[in-house]
C-alpha cells in the first residue's frame, strides 16, 4: 500500500487490532478497506446525526469500538481468512450506513412514495402523535438494516471486490451480513451460509454476522453517550431513556478473560440513579444474554476456528444509588409445578414415564458413543440399555452405560427443573453431531408416574466418583451422596416394582410391547430382564430386514434428505387421466347440459318450446369421446353423486328414516352399498350448483333437474334422497389428453389409508412421536403409500412438552419435505413415458417449488 493511501486513513484506525493485523501482514484487502472507510466516514459522522438528533451516536467512533469488541470476541483472529477479517471490519463500518438516508429517499418516505418499504410514513406519523422527528427516526430505525444492505449493493459494488478479481464483488455478501444485525438467528441461518468461497478466499458469513451482532450490542457506555452532549441535546421519550441507560454503564472494556475457565466473560460496571432506567438496563442485559445464547447455538456446529469461548451469562455489577431495587421475580412453587409436570395432564398416560427414562438413557448412550475414543486393544463401545424387573427385591431398574452425570451436571441441571443440560452452554461447546431429544429439562419428573420413590445412581464415564440421589414424589428435598464404585459407570434409575407393574397391568408382555413400539434400537443393545427368566431382546430397527412384496417399491428417504432418514413403501395405484373414462366413475354417469338463457333473437314461444323439449341430463354413453376440457376448470372436475332410492330398498330406507328421526344423510351413508347411484358431471361453465343437501319431492338438484327427473330413473316419488358435491383434482399436462390426478390440501387426510397403514410412524432422534400423523400437503394419486417410517435427527423439529406431537409449523414443514422426497422417489418406478414424466415433474415444480434446507437433490431434477 502506498504512503498516499496510508495517509488517507485516520491514524486511530490502524491502532485497532483487526486493521492493524491486516496492515502488518500487508493484506491485499487493505486498499478495499481504506476505500470503504473514506467513503462512509462523512455519512457516519454527519448525515446520521442530522437525521437522528435524539439517538445515541452511530458514528465512526461506534464503528471503531465495534471492531475492538470483534477482536476480543473472536477466539483467535489469526486463524480467520483475510477476507473474513475484512468483512468484519467493513461490517463494523457499514452496518448502520442505512440510517443516513439521502434527501431523495427522505422526501419519498415522507410523501409515502418510498418503494423500498410498504410502510406508510403517514401512518407512522399518526401513531406518534404527529411528531415528525420521532416518526422519521422510527421509520428509518425499523428498516435501517435493510437500508444498509441496499446502500452497499447500490454504491459499493465496484469497491468491494476480491483482490485480483475485480469482476467478483462482495457487495451482496456484505449487504446480507449488515442486514442481519437487525434480523434474528433464524434469518441468519436461512439467508447466510457457514462456508463460502470467493476466488482463493473462504469465509463464514454466519460467523461474521454473529460477531457483528455481539459487538454492536456491547457498545454501551459513556463513550457512546458523552454527558455534555446528552445535556445539550436533552433527548425526549424513548431516546432519553436510551441515552440515560447507556450512561449508567461506566466500564469501556466489557470482555474479561476468566483465567480459570479460559472463557471470555461479559461484565457491566456502573451506577444507576433511576429505578425506571435501571429496569430498562436489566432488560438490556437480559437481551445480551439472549444474544449470547443465540450466538453460541449458531456456532456450535462450526469448525474450531469459529469457536466462541464465551460465558453465556453476562455479569451485572451495576450498583443502585438513591433507591433500593428489590430483585423480586415471579417464582414457582415446587409442589404445584412438580405436580403438574409429573402427571398425566401433560403426558396423557402414566406408561409414558418409562418412555422419558429410556429416552434419557438413549441420549446418554449416543453422546458417549460419539465421545468415546477407542483405546488400542480395547473392544469398541457398545451402547447398552437394560430394564430389569426384580420382583424379589421389589425394584425395577433402568440401566445404561452412557455418559453419566458429573456433580456439576447434577447440581446445575438435573436438580433444576426446566434447566436442560442439553440446552446449556457447556453441552453446546462439545459440538456433537448427535442432537439429543431432551429439550425441556422436565422429562425426569415423569418417573414419579411410575413410582413414589426414586433412586438415581450415576457416574460420568470420565470421572471417579459415583453419585447417588434419592428423591421422593412431592418433596423438593433430595439426598445426594458420593461413593467410590470402580465397576460402575453410566446411570441407573431404581423404581418401586409393585407401583411400576401396576402401570402396565402387571403384564410383562405389555412392557415388552411398549419398549418395542416407542424406540428405534439400531446400534443399541437393548434388553428386558425378568428375574431368572431368559433375556428378552428389544428389537425395533428403522429399516425392515426383509424385502417388501414385489408389488411395492421402497423409497429410502436418506437418498433425498439430510438429517431425516427412513423409508416409504409405495405401489402404483392408477394411470394418468387421458379421458373422462379414466376418472373411475363407477356409477351411471350423466352429463348436465344447462338450458341456455333466452336470447334477443328468439321469441318467448320459441324459448318456451326449446325449454320444454330440452333434456338437461344426458346419459354419457361414451366418456372417452367427450373432451376433458369441457369439464375441467381451476384444476378440478366437479360432479354430483346422487343415490336413487328404488322400490327394492324402500322398506330399509323408511325404517332408517324412522330410527334417525328423518336424518336423510345418515340413512344414505348406512345404506350406501345398497342404493343405486348416479353421477352428474358438471360443465366448467356451471358455477352455482348448490351444496351437499337433502333433495325432497319439491326440490331441484340443479336448474332444470328436479326430483321428478330422479323418479324417471327409478327413485321412489314420495321419498327424499341426498345430493353430494364432489370434485376430482387434476394437474394438466396436455389439454384434453393428459392429466395427473392428485389430492388437495384441504382434505387434510393421508389418502384413504391414513388409519390402516401397517406402519405409519414418526421418530425424533429414535423416540416415537405417538400422536403424529403424516398429512402430505399435495400428493399425486397415481400411487398408494402402504408404510411410512421416518426418523428425524435434525434439531429443527422439536416435540412439544408432552413429546406426543410437534408444533404445527414443524408439522407442516416435515410433511412438506417428506412429501417432496416421496415424489422424487416414486417417479423412478412408475414406468412413465416422456410426456408423463414431464407432467409429473411440472406437478412437483408447481406444488413443491420451495427448496428446504434438508434436500440433497437439486430442485431442478427428479
Amino acid at each position: 500500500m502506498s504512503d498516499a493511501t496510508k495517509s488517507e486513513c485516520p491514524s486511530l484506525f490502524y491502532e485497532l487490532d483487526l486493521p492493524k493485523f491486516l496492515k502488518n501482514k500487508e493484506s491485499p484487502f487493505l486498499s478495499i478497506i481504506n476505500g470503504v472507510l473514506e467513503f462512509v466516514t462523512p455519512i457516519l459522522d454527519t448525515r446520521i446525526s442530522a437525521i437522528f438528533p435524539l439517538y445515541t451516536l452511530h458514528n465512526t467512533g461506534h464503528s471503531f469500538r465495534i471492531m475492538q469488541y470483534m477482536s476480543k470476541l473472536v477466539e483467535d483472529y489469526a486463524k480467520l481468512s483475510d477476507l473474513e477479517i475484512a468483512l468484519l471490519i467493513c461490517a463494523a463500518l457499514l452496518h448502520d450506513v442505512g440510517m443516513g438516508v439521502s434527501e431523495t429517499d427522505l422526501k419519498d418516505i415522507k410523501s409515502d412514495n418510498f418503494a423500498f418499504c410498504n410502510t406508510k410514513y403517514s401512518a407512522m406519523l399518526r401513531l406518534l402523535n404527529g411528531n415528525d422527528t420521532e416518526a422519521t427516526q422510527e421509520y428509518i430505525r425499523r428498516i435501517h438494516g435493510q437500508l444498509s444492505g441496499r446502500y452497499i449493493k447500490l454504491n459499493l459494488k465496484d469497491k468491494l471486490t476480491v483482490p485480483g478479481l475485480p469482476h467478483l464483488s462482495l457487495a451482496e455478501d456484505l449487504a446480507l451480513i449488515c442486514e442481519s444485525h437487525t434480523r434474528d438467528y433464524d434469518w441468519i441461518k436461512t439467508k447466510l451460509r457457514h462456508h463460502e468461497v470467493r476466488g482463493d478466499y473462504q469465509f463464514n458469513s454466519q460467523y461474521v454476522a454473529c460477531i457483528l451482532r455481539l459487538a454492536d450490542i456491547l457498545d454501551i457506555d459513556a463513550n457512546r453517550t458523552p454527558y455534555r452532549l446528552y445535556e445539550l441535546i436533552s433527548p425526549q421519550g424513548s431516546s432519553e431513556k436510551e441515552w440515560k441507560q447507556h450512561f449508567d454503564v461506566l466500564n469501556n472494556d466489557k470482555i474479561v478473560l476468566n483465567a480459570r475457565t479460559q472463557l471470555r466473560e461479559i461484565y457491566f460496571y456502573g451506577k444507576s440513579k433511576n429505578a425506571d432506567i435501571h429496569r430498562k438496563l436489566l432488560t438490556y442485559i437480559g437481551w445480551v444474554e439472549t444474544e449470547l445464547s443465540g450466538a453460541l447455538a449458531l456456532v456450535a456446529g462450526m469448525k474450531s476456528e469459529y469457536n466462541l469461548p464465551l460465558d453465556p451469562k453476562p455479569k451485572n455489577e451495576i450498583e443502585t444509588e438513591g433507591f433500593s431495587f428489590s430483585g423480586y421475580k415471579m417464582t414457582l412453587k415446587f409442589e404445584a409445578i412438580s405436580s403438574l409436570l409429573m402427571g398425566e395432564k401433560i403426558y396423557g398416560s402414566k406408561q409414558l414415564g418409562l418412555r422419558e427414562l429410556i429416552q434419557n438413557s438413549l441420549d446418554a448412550c449416543r453422546i458417549r458413543q460419539e465421545n468415546e475414543k477407542r483405546s488400542l486393544g480395547e473392544d469398541p463401545y457398545v451402547p447398552t440399555v437394560r430394564v430389569v424387573l426384580d420382583q424379589e427385591s421389589n425394584v425395577v431398574t433402568i440401566k445404561d452405560n452412557g455418559v453419566g452425570m458429573s456433580m456439576e451436571i447434577i447440581k446445575n441441571h438435573f436438580l433444576n427443573i426446566g434447566v436442560s443440560y442439553y440446552q446449556s452452554f457447556e453441552f453446546l461447546l462439545q459440538d456433537l453431531s448427535y442432537k439429543p431429544i431432551g429439550n425441556y429439562g422436565i422429562g425426569f419428573l415423569s418417573c414419579f408416574m411410575l413410582s413414589d420413590e426414586v433412586t438415581v445412581k450415576t457416574r460420568h464415564y470420565q470421572a471417579k466418583d459415583l453419585h447417588v440421589i434419592q428423591l421422593e414424589k412431592g418433596n423438593e428435598w433430595t439426598s445426594l451422596s458420593e461413593k467410590n464404585e470402580v465397576g460402575f459407570f453410566g446411570t441407573e434409575v431404581t423404581l418401586n416394582y409393585k407401583q411400576f407393574l401396576q402401570v402396565f397391568d402387571s403384564n410383562v408382555e405389555k412392557i415388552r410391547e411398549f419398549l418395542c413400539k416407542f424406540f428405534l434400537t439400531d446400534g443399541i443393545n437393548f434388553q428386558l430382564l425378568d428375574n431368572s427368566k431368559p433375556v428378552i431382546p428389544i428389537k425395533n430397527e428403522l429399516y425392515p430386514t426383509t424385502e417388501p412384496d414385489k408389488t411395492f417399491h421402497r423409497i429410502d428417504l436418506g437418498d433425498y434428505l439430510n438429517d431425516i432418514e427412513g423409508y416409504v413403501l409405495v405401489r402404483k395405484k392408477t394411470d394418468f387421466v387421458r379421458s373422462l373414462a379414466d376418472l373411475g366413475l363407477d356409477e351411471s354417469v350423466y352429463l348436465y347440459r344447462p338450458l341456455a338463457e333466452e336470447n334477443e333473437n328468439e321469441t318467448y314461444s320459441e324459448y318456451a318450446a326449446r325449454r320444454d323439449s330440452w333434456q338437461c341430463l344426458v346419459p354419457a354413453n361414451d366418456l372417452a369421446a367427450i373432451p376433458v376440457d369441457d369439464y375441467f376448470s381451476s384444476s378440478e372436475i366437479k360432479y354430483l353423486s346422487v343415490p336413487v332410492v328404488t322400490k327394492e330398498i324402500r322398506k330399509e330406507f323408511e325404517s332408517g328414516m324412522t330410527y334417525t328421526e328423518g336424518d336423510t344423510e345418515n340413512v344414505v351413508e348406512k345404506l350406501r352399498s345398497k342404493l343405486a347411484w348416479i353421477t352428474i358431471l358438471l360443465p366448467k361453465n356451471v358455477k352455482n350448483y348448490g351444496y351437499s343437501e337433502e333433495v325432497t319431492s319439491t326440490d331441484s338438484i340443479l336448474e332444470g333437474v328436479d326430483h321428478a327427473a330422479l323418479v324417471a330413473l327409478g327413485q321412489e316419488p314420495d321419498l327424499p334422497t341426498y345430493k353430494f358435491e364432489n370434485k376430482i383434482t387434476l394437474f394438466e399436462g396436455n389439454k384434453n389428453n393428459l392429466y395427473l390426478p392428485f389430492e388437495i390440501p384441504e382434505k387434510r387426510y393421508f389418502y384413504t389409508y391414513s388409519s390402516n397403514l401397517p406402519r405409519q410412524e414418526l421418530f425424533i432422534r429414535n423416540v416415537l412421536i405417538k400422536d403424529f400423523y403424516f398429512t402430505l400437503p399435495y400428493a399425486a394419486s397415481v400411487f398408494d403409500i402402504s408404510t411410512i417410517v421416518v426418523n428425524v435427527n435434525s434439531r429443527k423439529f422439536i416435540p412439544d412438552i408432552s413429546r406426543n406431537t410437534i408444533a404445527a409449523p414443524s408439522e407442516q414443514e416435515l410433511n412438506y419435505v417428506v412429501g417432496k422426497a416421496i415424489h422424487y422417489g416414486v417417479i423412478k418406478f412408475l414406468g412413465l413415458g416422456a410426456e408423463e414424466v414431464n407432467t409429473f415433474q411440472n406437478f412437483v415444480a408447481r406444488f413443491y417449488s420451495r427448496v428446504s434446507e434438508f434436500e440433497k437433490v437439486p430442485d431442478s431434477s427428479i
